[in-house]
Parts: C-alpha cells; structure tokens; sequence
C-alpha cells in the first residue's frame, strides 16, 4: 500500500475527475436526450401526416441527432478505454469542442494504454450501430438516414484511427504516429470515405 502522503494526492485527483466527468456527462445527457427527443417527435409527425415538409423534417432531424449521439458515445468510449487500461486523464469541466471530454497525457501513459483508448473509441460508435439497428425498426428514410450517419460516423472513426493503431502496436510511438496521421491529411479523406460508406450504408438499408 502506497504512504499516505502518495495516497492523498491521487485521491484528491480522482474526486476531482469525477467531479468533472458528472458535469460533462450531464452535459452530453441532456444533448443526447434532446437530439433523440428532436428527431423522434419530427420522425412521428412525419408518420402521422405523411407531409413531405414533415418527412424532410425528419431526415434532417436523423442527421443531427446521429452526428451528436455518435459524436458523444466515441468520446466515452476513448474514455472508457483508457480507463480500463489504468490510464492517466483528466476530464474537462466542460466539453471542449461539444464532444471532448478529457486530455490523454501521453507522455503519462504507455503504449499499451494508448492503445486500449484508441479501440475503445473506434468499437463504440460500432456498438451503437448495433444497438439502434436491433431496436429501431427501420421502415422509414428517416430511421434508415439515422443509421446510415451512425455507420458514416462509425467508419470516419476507424478510417482515421485503426492505422494509427496497427503503427502503435508495431512498435511506433503513439504520439508520432498520431501527429503523422494528422499529417497525412488522414481528417479529410476519413471522412470521405466514411461519407462514403454511410451512402452506400443507406442505399443498402
């Protein structure tokens, strides 16, 4: 057991992790439930009534609350990963960016924590396709336009991250790898490709 001087410090830091982490987690709550509130009452009208005013309420509706909700599961998963690995953090007081909610010291944090963060956040969004796939029956443009964006969202995430991970667990260094991924203009054509993989996805439901 570590002295209690050692002790008091990382107790002191974790209370005020998870002082933060409440914040922001009902800042991204209270998003989710609006973004799923919007869009199912705009996807309800649009069933009742049939009007094509209605209908494209609904799909741009779809559209928000996809890139919000995936937006938002991404980043916890990120945090959930590091986490299960005993990784170093520390929450945000408020989101940064809408979605970012904690910093990822990596001169903190090894290769193998790096990692754990990194596939947390790419199997997330994955997960999520599945739950709302398995749960929402898809028989209308606008349910099938909220799980195209999943699926974009999803694929954008993995285009990205998953070479950064093959290069970490090659041996490379996390943070270069990372800063040679942004170099690569890797940001813009993950998101084409994902862009286009959520088309072909809604063409295919």
């Amino acid at each position: 057991m570590p002295p209690e001087e050692e002790r008091q410090p990382a107790e002191m830091d974790w209370k005020k992790e998870r002082a933060n982490l409440k914040k922001v987690g009902l800042v991204h709550f209270l998003a989710v439930m609006a973004a799923l509130t919007l869009w199912g009452a705009a996807d309800s009208w649009a069933s009742v009534s049939g009007w094509w005013l209605a209908r494209a309420a609904a799909v741009i509706n779809a559209i928000i609350a996809a890139t919000v909700i995936a937006g938002i599961v991404h980043e916890w998963g990120h945090y959930t990963g590091a986490r299960l690995a005993g990784s170093v953090t520390r929450a945000f007081k408020k989101p940064a960016g809408y979605f970012f909610i904690f910093d990822f010291p990596f001169d903190a944090n090894d290769s193998r924590q790096f990692l754990s963060m990194s596939w947390g956040g790419i199997l997330a969004p994955w997960l999520l396709v599945l739950l709302i796939a398995a749960s929402v029956p898809i028989d209308n443009p606008s349910r099938a336009m909220l799980v195209a964006v999943l699926v974009m969202r999803a694929a954008q995430a993995s285009f990205f991250e998953i070479p950064v991970v093959l290069r970490t667990a090659g041996g490379g260094d996390p943070k270069a790898e990372l800063e040679r991924r942004l170099g690569e203009g890797a940001l813009a054509t993950s998101r084409y490709a994902g862009g286009a993989v959520g088309v072909l996805a809604y063409l295919a439901i």
